[in-house]
């Protein structure tokens, strides 16, 4: 039996993308049009908060407002804004986050 943070991690069947773009070659837009390319067969859900459509998928304000369960929650923001992104995750119920950002080193502790 796999642990279920495994299962989220591994196999999610929802990803959310937090900072999901509509500017082709920024993070956010790559990790979508990735998930896309590769056919990922669960729900792919861009969280942007100025955008309402991502590559022809409905795009939500923040990832609390999704309608439906998040099993992995994909962060591609500044650090600056990782940590408000990871509480709007836990609270849309993601049961694992993976953050792709720099400048960690650069603000200390």
């Amino acid at each position: 039996m796999t642990a279920p943070i495994l299962n989220a991690l591994l196999s999610p069947e929802a990803i959310a993308v937090v900072g999901a773009s509509r500017k082709p070659h920024k993070v956010g837009h790559e990790i979508v049009a990735n998930l896309i390319n590769a056919k990922f067969e669960g729900r792919i859900v861009p969280v942007n908060p100025t955008a309402d459509e991502i590559l022809g998928l409905r795009c939500y304000p923040n990832a609390a407002t999704c309608d439906k369960p998040i099993d992995l929650s994909i962060i591609a923001l500044p650090s600056a804004s990782v940590l408000a992104a990871v509480k709007d995750s836990l609270n849309a119920g993601a049961k694992a986050i993976c953050a792709i950002s720099a400048g960690f080193k650069e603000v200390g502790n």
